[in-house]
């Protein structure tokens, strides 16, 4: 798919080298430019056999750097910075994750080589973006998560706030920096003018909240952490034999009842199609107590006869002997010099049935001697070249293109509004008595509630909104007449829908051979797992993020939001902006499949690795670290209290704590921390070491938890931060909504809805130097637009339209939802 295209990648972290090994996946050549001792991340655990100095027995290079070709260059000498400009010279994009202006002060100027190569589309992906406050402040995996919203959201309602499992704030910030350098490398092929595109991982998880985001935004309204049972039918149960997952919507709750033996609760009032709390109580009795009777595989398959989504939350290693896995041919062996044999994961993307190249990782400079060759040969562009357009003179990434969206819920309208955000004209489809279930969360699906939803707003602005009836053959027969003009058409429906309804790919490429059509099966279109469903949460339990993660012996625990969505959503984006990019260079268009599933799978690939190699990494830590210590989250002074508001408005709770995530990566942070604290009780020489503070991280902790307690913990991050610590507030997203650093990033606008009036919502977390900024517009009210897009791009007379309305096709307002 990205055949021709060179990426240099001068990451200095995970996120960064994910983007790059993406791309590196679907085709490009990626040149990992790494300093003589090792790209950073060769120096963090775990390596093969404890083999720490070895930075060739990385375990995370062996992932994350997997598919690359490797030259190592000191920056600091005049030769190797002008062989870098050379292959910056030669290249379609760089992806670049050091601190703000560090390249720049070591003679590497990305925005003056960006100006020089007009072309090039350069991606920055740090933890606070390039500008603004706090844009040189530290930060790891703990301190990243802290400063997004999600990390808030993740735990038990009574403990501290608790961390992903591996480095899921940077990769949440490289699968952003694939899709944004996927579009961007678009827009230069299409437009001769490439971009720089900066991306902040605080905003690529404060866009991502789920409900909490835009109930923070619109009303004010504070989220907590919900732990591993939010609802009955939405959360994680005791098995017999350990744990299983279950996330269904209230139209799931039928097939629930079925499989926990209680089919009469199908006919009682109580238990309909709305969440009521009532329901709920009686719930969290009747479905423990089946669960607990039955091995979790047990309920697996009964759940199957009965289309209920429960889940099994696979380890590592039963991942790797996953049948619907292995019998798709999921997994590929590498053979690496000093690992051996070990697994990589398929790519998250289907184009066309192909998975996606997997190489092994480099060496620490493998190919410096055949790049510098090709970097000699490289004819550098005169400096006077005509400078880039200005924004006035270049268009959105997606301007003039149209999308049909006819997904529901979160991952696909996700997907969408990052393409509408970017300048697709992008149409929202609905059935009259199929409304986007989260236009209804609180069960309510009159004709008002139905546009109040904020959760519905946020993830669906910028589109314009059609309601058609497609189980009849003439809405199935407007559809189509939309995708004759259109270049995208989406679909997240279960396996085998689309086809059934005559808009599957061969049905739609006939129409329009240039479409590129995207499917999100929650588990693909192939192999034993196909026909399950799978919302968000069921997702990450089978891709294997969740029994990663947890308290301290405890149980494994599900993530704050339903974090398979935002995932999956964000790699559809990037598939999209991949396949315009080949269609720009052939002409072609091609079918997509974006199996939910398997982007997790590919945000844990580093326990894979290991699981394969015979090193498998500590699972259920808590906040702690492999490596670095103290590493933890503390208790700070309370707030007045901050409300929790239900749909109505209405105060459901409040909270009162707040917490500080503080994490100590070298020595010198150590003694950061010391000057901060300024406590004898820090003095012992044992704690010198990284090794002698993991030994006594309690002792430590204890004495950081006496100090944070009646601290304010912006003004302790702060602190720290200028000592040199990785230190940030664990923000909520009430705390986002007027956080510092976002304001004066300009993260936040407003838009003006048909039925709620002006609302405040997030900006999109990529941002263009050259393109104009983001348009936003509002989402549709319930069949706000349906006239105009049947006139206007289907071709229908304003007389048809209104036969197609009083025959129930069309609808401005739900029927029998």
């Amino acid at each position: 798919m990205l055949e021709g295209v060179r990426v240099i990648d001068l990451s200095a972290d995970v996120g960064g080298a994910f983007a790059a090994r993406l791309l590196g996946v679907y085709g490009a050549d990626v040149i990992l430019v790494e300093p003589p001792e090792g790209h950073a991340i060769r120096h963090l655990p775990p390596h093969l056999g404890d083999d720490a100095g070895n930075p060739d027995a990385s375990i995370l290079a062996a992932y994350y750097h997997a598919g690359k070709r490797s030259i190592t260059l000191d920056l600091d000498t005049t030769e190797d910075r002008e062989t870098l400009e050379s292959l910056i010279a030669g290249a379609d994009a760089v992806i670049e994750s050091y601190a703000p202006g560090e390249l720049a002060a070591r003679g590497i100027d990305l925005e003056a080589l960006s100006e020089r190569h007009p072309g090039l589309v350069v991606t920055q992906i740090t933890p606070y973006g390039q500008t603004g406050p706090r844009a040189h402040w530290r930060a790891t995996a703990l301190t990243a998560a802290a400063a997004g919203g999600e990390m808030a959201l993740c735990g038990d309602p009574e403990r501290e706030p608790l961390k992903t499992a591996g480095h899921q704030a940077y990769l949440q910030g490289g699968l952003h920096g694939f899709s944004a350098t996927a579009l961007g490398l678009y827009a230069a092929a299409h437009s001769g003018v490439g971009d720089r595109i900066d991306i902040s991982i605080q905003e690529v998880q404060n866009a991502t909240l789920e409900g909490a985001g835009p109930a923070a935004l619109t009303r004010g309204s504070e989220a907590t952490r919900g732990g591993n049972l939010g609802r009955a039918t939405w959360g994680i149960h005791p098995s017999k034999d350990g744990y299983i997952g279950v996330a269904g919507m209230p139209r799931q709750g039928p097939s629930v009842y079925d499989c926990i033996g209680h089919p009469e609760l199908k006919d009682d009032p109580l238990f309909g199609v709305s969440w009521s709390p009532e329901a709920d109580a009686v719930l969290q009795v009747l479905v423990p107590e089946w669960t607990q009777q039955h091995t979790s595989r047990e309920i697996f398959e009964i759940a199957e006869q009965h289309r209920a989504p429960f889940a099994l939350i696979p380890s590592p290693r039963e991942l790797l002997e996953w049948p619907g896995l292995v019998e798709t041919g999921f997994w590929h062996e590498v053979e690496h010099p000093v690992l051996g044999t070990h697994p990589l994961p398929s790519g998250p993307i289907s184009f066309d049935g192909d998975r996606g190249r997997h190489q092994r990782a480099p060496l620490v400079g493998e190919h410096s001697d055949a790049i510098r060759a090709e970097a000699a040969s490289t004819v550098t562009p005169p400096s006077e070249a005509a400078p880039a357009p200005s924004t006035t003179e270049v268009d959105a990434p997606l301007a003039e293109l149209r999308l049909v969206d006819v997904t529901q819920v979160w991952a696909g309208p996700f997907a969408c509004r990052f393409l509408a955000d970017q300048g697709a004209d992008t149409i929202k489809i609905e059935g009259p008595a199929f409304p986007d279930s989260v236009r209804g969360l609180g069960g309510q699906f009159d004709a008002d509630s139905v546009n109040r939803s904020s959760y519905f707003n946020e993830y669906n602005r910028n589109k314009r909104g059609l309601v058609i009836n497609i189980q009849q053959p003439e809405g199935v027969e407007a559809i189509k007449r939309l995708v004759a003009g259109a270049d995208i058409f989406v679909e997240n429906w279960s396996s085998g829908v689309a086809d059934r309804l005559g808009l599957g790919y061969a049905d739609l490429k006939a129409i329009n051979p240039r479409l590129i059509y995207v499917s999100m099966p929650g588990f693909g279109h192939d192999g034993p797992d196909a026909h399950r469903i799978g919302y968000g949460p069921t997702i990450e339990q089978m891709g294997g993020l969740v029994a990663l993660q947890g308290y301290e012996g405890g149980p494994p625990h599900k993530s704050g939001i339903s974090y398979g969505d935002p995932v999956s959503g964000t790699t559809t984006a990037g598939a999209v902006g991949v396949a315009l990019q080949r269609r720009e260079r052939t002409g072609e268009g091609c079918y997509i499949v974006v199996p939910q599933r398997d982007g997790i799978v590919g945000l844990v690939g580093e326990y894979i690795v290991a699981e394969g190699v015979g090193e498998p990494i500590p699972t259920r830590i808590g906040n702690r670290d492999l490596q670095f210590a103290p590493h933890n989250v503390y208790r700070t002074h309370d707030t007045e209290p901050r409300p929790r508001l239900g749909l109505g408005e209405e105060l459901m709770g409040e909270e009162v704590d707040t917490w500080l995530a503080i994490a100590v990566d070298s020595d010198a942070a150590w003694d950061g921390l010391r000057s901060v604290l300024n406590d004898t009780r820090l003095d012992d020489v044992a704690y010198a070491s990284a090794e002698g503070r993991r030994a006594g991280q309690e002792a430590i902790d204890a004495v950081i938890a006496e100090w944070a307690r009646d601290r304010d913990p912006d003004e302790a991050a702060e602190a720290l931060q200028a000592a040199g610590v990785a230190a940030s507030q664990v923000l909520t997203p009430l705390d986002l909504t007027s956080d510092a650093h976002l304001e004066a990033r300009g993260a936040f606008t407003t838009y003006d809805h048909s039925v709620t009036g002006v609302q405040r919502t997030t900006l999109p977390a990529w941002r263009f130097a050259r393109r104009p900024a983001t348009h936003v517009g509002a989402a549709p009210a319930f069949g706000e637009h349906n006239t105009e897009v049947l006139t206007e791009l289907a071709g229908y007379s304003p007389e048809e339209v209104k036969e197609m309305a009083a025959a129930g096709l069309t609808a401005t307002a739900p029927v029998g939802s």
